[in-house]
């Protein structure tokens, strides 16, 4: 099956096969892409510095306007430093980089994200998934006589149980990497993520993100403690790709001073992510209801599948159907802050009426 051509036409609507649909995919969250603060600040960066620094961050495409976004991150996380990258994915690859010198064990959650496991394959580090009984992995972690490394992702692994990975990095004085893509500008009390949702130490902990999500922009980056940072920075992932183009970094500036100055947005995607998790589930999905704007619905049968897809064409909402390499295939369904109730409740009306 080909994969679909979208065009957005506004904040939540798309043209689909010449027709316009409502459209709850993607994971523009706070639809910043759009949004007109951005627009000037790209439109400024891009008349005084052009598009491209036309070099790495160690050689000739470093800038002042790199480090502004740094320090701004890192202050949003209350982290000790942070480093860029072109994207999340490339972040993953470089910390993990810096951590193939350590003598660890790594472990990771079944279902994070794809670019972690990539990242701990390439390291070469040992590995193996965190089984369920956290009693049996206490004694495998001593069994295998080396730090653990705990990895995980905040949404995309169904915000798992990071109080008690803390305790596990704790104990043996290991280290937690949390990739918050999905949950940084969304999660939490001011929408520092998972990390500020469920308290946990920055202590052993490294964050890796992206600015593509909530933030709406583009780019990656690895933030925490100072000196992995600082090791971020010698790695062959940072030394030799292109520095982020300047009015990305820009947009990036403004899109965090947005949401710092419109904590609303937040306050308002995690209310509606609640409500919309809660009727769902009194319809009969069984799906976590938390705070995050996902809602991942598995249908094995594809029968079952094309109807869901066709009462949702016919209700004139985009069928977002999934089909990620060597994964089920799945509807995956996203909130964003610029929905109505109106135009949500249409989705739960579909979906509902599906299980009758």
């Amino acid at each position: 099956m080909p994969t679909p051509i979208l065009q957005p036409v506004d904040l939540v609507h798309i043209i689909w096969n010449n027709k316009k649909y409502l459209f709850f995919g993607g994971y523009d969250y706070h639809r910043m892409s759009r949004n007109p603060k951005l627009h000037e600040a790209i439109k400024q960066t891009l008349e005084i510095y052009g598009l491209n620094c036309g070099g790495s961050r160690v050689t000739t495409g470093n800038h002042p306007l790199h480090i502004e976004l740094e320090n701004k991150i890192t202050k949003f996380l209350g982290t000790e430093d942070t480093a860029l990258l072109p994207t999340g994915y490339m972040a993953n690859i470089a910390l993990f980089e810096v951590l193939e010198e350590k003598q660890i064990f790594c472990y990771y959650h079944p279902k994070c994200h794809p670019s972690l496991k990539v990242a701990i394959k390439m390291s070469g580090l040992p590995s193996m998934e965190i089984p369920e009984d956290l009693e049996k992995w206490d004694e495998q972690i001593k069994d295998h006589g080396r730090k653990p490394c705990v990895v995980t992702d905040s949404v995309y692994a169904q915000l798992p149980p990071l109080k008690d990975y803390e305790a596990i990095v704790e104990k043996y004085e290991g280290a937690l990497v949390i990739d918050e893509a999905h949950a940084m500008g969304l999660l939490g009390e001011h929408g520092r993520g998972a990390v500020e949702q469920f308290n946990i130490s920055k202590k052993h902990l490294l964050i890796t993100g992206s600015l593509s999500k909530a933030v709406g922009v583009a780019g990656g980056f690895v933030s925490g403690l100072a000196g992995c940072v600082a090791g971020v920075r010698k790695t062959t992932a940072y030394a030799t790709t292109s520095a982020m183009p300047l009015p990305t970094v820009a947009a990036a500036i403004a899109s965090l001073d947005y949401l710092n100055d419109n904590q609303n947005l937040i306050t308002l995607i995690q209310k509606r992510s609640l409500k919309i998790k809660q009727e769902l589930q009194t319809c009969g999905y069984n799906i976590p209801v938390n705070a995050a704007p996902g809602i991942n619905i598995f249908i094995k049968d594809k029968n079952e599948s094309k109807r869901l897809a066709d009462m949702l064409e016919n209700a004139g909402i985009y069928p977002s159907f999934i089909r990620y390499p060597e994964k089920p295939d799945y509807f995956r369904f996203t909130l964003s802050s610029a929905h109505s109730d109106e135009e949500i409740g249409k989705l739960i009306s579909v979906l509902c009426d599906f299980k009758l």
